[in-house]
């Protein structure tokens, strides 16, 4: 590892990226390593107990966007659900995809960071370096943790989302018809997903990891961002909330 850092390191971080450890020298990784760093909070991940699945595992898209932008020196972390046409009973590396072509319609990359699944699994979605796409105008410095699961119950997308015509007049018609008729669908929705144990587990062994590498001060749910930057949304749902309030809690954080 050369001596001189891109950018003036904020945090040193003392993970190992060697498991090996009784018969190989020990190598402390710092943030002004990045490759380096997003290995080593995988690392981490797993030495809690926790399976990763990295990006190449579920064939994510290879290519970097045009449109991708460097980002580091997180500060917060922002939790999400994946909405009400997603379920803990179906296969987490379809959702995965299925997650990353919708993003990649709206923003020529998978908007999140992590994602986790009801098993406790936990799923590199878009590589640590680069900014997200998950806070409309608020992205950087946020890492992006999406849980595949609908953690939202009957009428919330009504009552916290951001209106059908306000995402009309802001994004346009096409838009606009996709907020109704979500909004639509959960008028209508009769089941949801509860937050499972090796969920909560693998949630608070991944931000417990990026703590670890970054400073991280605030963490909260998509709807207290979105209210920072003047809009509103449902986003993580009832269930979500409940996790971001757990996590502040656990970690010490404040909310956005």
């Amino acid at each position: 590892m050369g001596t001189e850092a891109h950018y003036t390191p904020t945090q040193w971080a003392t993970a190992f990226t060697e498991s090996d450890y009784m018969c190989k020298p020990f190598k402390v990784v710092t943030v002004n390593d990045r490759a380096a760093t997003r290995q080593a909070i995988i690392d981490q991940v797993q030495k809690q107990g926790v399976k990763f699945v990295e990006r190449s595992t579920w064939d994510a898209h290879r290519h970097k966007p045009d449109s991708a932008v460097n980002d580091w020196d997180y500060q917060s972390i922002a939790l999400h659900h994946a909405g009400n046409s997603f379920s803990c009973s179906a296969n987490s590396v379809e959702q995965m995809q299925r997650v990353e072509t919708i993003d990649m319609g709206s923003f020529n990359q998978i908007s999140y960071h992590y994602a986790i699944d009801c098993q406790g699994v936990v799923y590199e979605a878009l590589d640590i370096r680069f900014k997200g796409s998950h806070i409309e105008g608020g992205n950087t410095g946020v890492v992006g943790i999406v849980f595949l699961a609908d953690l939202s119950v009957r009428g919330e997308a009504q009552r916290y989302g951001p209106g059908a015509w306000n995402v009309t007049v802001k994004r346009g018609v096409v838009a606009g018809l996709k907020e109704w008729i979500g909004q639509e669908k959960d008028k209508g929705a009769v089941k949801h997903d509860e937050p499972t144990e090796p969920q909560l587990a693998a949630a608070e062994a991944l931000i417990k990891s990026l703590t670890e590498f970054f400073k991280i001060t605030k963490l909260g749910g998509h709807r207290e961002f979105a209210m920072t930057h003047g809009s509103s949304r449902a986003c993580p749902g009832i269930y979500g909330m409940i996790i971001a309030n757990q996590m502040r809690k656990a970690f010490n954080l404040a909310p956005p």
